[in-house]
């Protein structure tokens, strides 16, 4: 009977320290804080004009369109699309290629912050539609895509590798892979590209193939390049003629020849001619191996505030050193 008693008791017991652990529980659950959500996702927009679509299917419309560089929230994903939720509230499905992480945001920003220093060398125009690089290279990040005609100002050059792939026998018959009956092998060349270093509207920056892009002086002098890429343009005064205001020009230019190690060769002044109505050739230098930046300037003289620039240039040994110009009314004299 007392053995009885015992079990029972101890049964008792271990239901009530259970009951209590379950009250415990119940208690600290409805005590407990709701986790918070995740934070949003935000990716930034690395197309121009990208279609945003109010659903996924055959029977989806187009509501708009988003910019290059415009952040958006990422709500929801699907096998290569993405709905997304813009800072205007707009809601809708674009293709996921177009989304770049924060990551790459940032990456072109501290490029636009390093690049603030650098002067323009002159404004270019886009020749077709291209993608902004962070480096020089086809396969380095993208972000910025700009349209044909897109104005940019030029800051920088760089040569980089390219690679472009063609058959073994080229140029020499058939090769022995064809001659076996088999395709022909494809042999990787190594080539070099120009890389420009470009900034728009809005801070924009990053690297195009030189292909791309076109420097864009006035026609009125710009006829006279003689099959030379311009590398660089500048207004260095302004006069009047007959109430018509008649810029003078600085350019530097190059050969078209790819893969040069140095920014440009030869530059050339252009002035006015009021007594002639055109502009004529003032000044020309040529066999430099010239480096940007190229900067100009004024210059207080006898005669008044005068035209100045200067040029980073090397000579054969290597060593660069800077020369400097100041304009003696419509002739180029060397500075001290």
């Amino acid at each position: 009977m007392l053995l009885r008693t015992f079990q029972d008791l101890k049964l008792l017991t271990q239901f009530c320290f259970c009951g209590l652990a379950l009250w415990m529980a119940i208690a600290a659950a409805g005590c407990s804080r709701p986790s918070d959500p995740p934070p949003p996702r935000i990716a930034y927009v690395r197309g121009a004009n990208v279609p945003l679509r109010d659903q996924l299917g055959p029977s989806s419309t187009l509501t708009g369109s988003l910019a290059s560089g415009e952040p958006v929230e990422v709500l929801a994903t699907r096998p290569r699309w993405s709905q997304v939720r813009s800072a205007s509230g707009r809601i809708g499905w674009i293709q996921s290629r177009f989304l770049a992480d924060p990551e790459v945001h940032e990456r072109f920003r501290l490029l636009a912050d390093q690049s603030d220093a650098l002067p323009s060398q002159g404004a270019a125009i886009l020749r077709r539609e291209a993608n902004l690089h962070l480096e020089p290279g086809r396969d380095t990040e993208t972000f910025y895509h700009f349209p044909e005609r897109e104005v940019v100002e030029l800051l920088a050059h760089r040569v980089a590798g390219g690679v472009s792939a063609r058959p073994t026998g080229a140029g020499n018959g058939a090769s022995e892979f064809e001659a076996e009956g088999l395709p022909p092998a494809e042999l990787a060349v190594q080539t070099l590209e120009d890389w420009l270093l470009v900034r728009a509207a809005g801070r924009k920056v990053g690297w195009l193939l030189e292909s791309s892009v076109e420097m864009n002086p006035p026609v009125e002098v710009a006829q006279y390049r003689e099959g030379l890429r311009i590398r660089a343009w500048f207004v260095i005064h302004r006069e009047m003629d007959d109430g018509v205001e008649r810029p003078w020009y600085l350019w530097a230019t190059i050969r078209r020849v790819a893969g040069l190690p140095y920014d440009f060769e030869e530059i050339r002044v252009f002035v006015w001619n009021p007594n002639r109505d055109r502009y004529e050739t003032s000044y020309r230098e040529r066999n430099l191996i010239g480096f940007y930046p190229i900067r100009v300037g004024t210059q207080n003289t006898p005669r008044g505030p005068s035209p100045t620039f200067g040029l980073q240039v090397e000579d054969e040994t290597g060593k660069r050193f800077e020369k400097n110009y100041v304009l003696a009314g419509r002739l180029v004299q060397r500075a001290p």
